[in-house]
């Protein structure tokens, strides 16, 4: 899977979180945020890591190993094990994954309700008088919905309405429950 260049960032949180704290310790925390999550919320902390965390933050070496400390100590980040991870940094790879998986999901339910409209606009004769069906009780254009199956014909007719008002969708489901039950 390709890495994620992207985290969501609540000023407010930063803010909050960040009170107290000296412009090193602010410093050294953002960086190191940014460092899990390019590594998916975990890396393994050694010297070559501190020397080049400590250069990114434009610190010497022992000032970063302070503010990492105090960092430490806030809770802001945890070393076990030789890892450096973040309880806040988890959680928000966790709900970024949570919303991707939605965005796929709403996706793929988009390009089936644009695949049925595709094969409902195929099944429509170019003729005209063939194609629009007059309604004899109120005179509406009815499309003509022969050849497809119960449950393409309620998403047509869902999307169809989309957009209008109550009254004339429930005249749309009326008459579609109608025609389902053979009275028209």
């Amino acid at each position: 899977m390709a890495k994620k260049r992207w985290f969501r960032f609540y000023i407010d949180r930063w803010l909050n979180g960040t009170f107290g704290l000296t412009p090193n310790e602010s410093t050294a925390l953002l960086t190191i945020i940014c460092e899990l999550y390019d590594n998916e919320g975990s890396v393994q902390f050694d010297s070559r890591l501190s020397n080049l965390l400590a250069r990114r933050c434009g610190m010497r070496p022992t000032s970063f190993m302070k503010a990492l400390d105090t960092l430490i100590e806030r809770g802001k980040v945890v070393l076990e094990q030789g890892h450096l991870t973040s309880k806040a940094v988890t959680e928000e790879i966790i709900s970024r994954e949570k919303l991707d998986q939605k965005s796929v999901e709403s996706r793929e339910k988009l390009a089936e309700k644009r695949s049925l409209i595709n094969r409902i606009g195929r099944n429509v004769p170019t003729n005209t008088e063939d194609r629009i069906k007059k309604d004899n009780c109120r005179g509406r254009a009815q499309p003509r919905l022969n050849g497809l199956g119960e449950k393409e014909k309620q998403l047509y007719l869902a999307h169809a309405i989309e957009g209008g008002n109550e009254s004339r969708s429930d005249q749309a489901l009326a008459g579609f429950r109608e025609r389902k039950a053979g009275k028209r």
